[in-house]
């Protein structure tokens, strides 16, 4: 079962794994290696873990991938991330309620994820 969406961002060109269930996608690295290698795509991917990880430092991840495979002896932790990125980021959580209510999220999380609480609340973070 996939347990990830792949996002095309707007405001970046990068592409953005987000997990879709409380479990962390990172074991299904080599269908996302596949879906990135059909799609065409060469660069550095983001790794959101909200539903996985919650809210914690280890949320965001990022590694390169080749067009052939994910870079996985060097992923790394983003401790920040551009405001716009965040902004796309909980507005694909808002316009799917059903992988929020399925994480293993506080209630207080969930309701901050599918509300829109945290769109272009973000400020002053100018990273990556």
């Amino acid at each position: 079962m996939k347990r990830y969406h792949i996002l095309d961002l707007k405001s970046d060109a990068r592409k953005v794994v987000v997990a879709t269930s409380y479990v962390s996608p990172l074991p299904q690295i080599y269908a996302i290696a596949n879906e990135l290698k059909s799609i065409g795509y060469k660069g550095e991917v983001i790794f959101d873990l909200v539903l996985s990880n919650g809210f914690s430092s280890n949320r965001l991840l990022k590694t390169n991938f080749d067009g052939e495979q994910l870079n996985i002896g060097k992923i790394e932790v983003l401790a920040t991330l551009k405001s716009s990125i965040l902004d796309e980021l909980y507005v694909f959580f808002y316009q799917n309620p059903q992988y929020v209510r399925a994480s293993s999220l506080s209630e207080p999380q969930k309701y901050v994820l599918l509300n829109k609480t945290l769109v272009g609340e973000i400020t002053g973070i100018t990273c990556c």
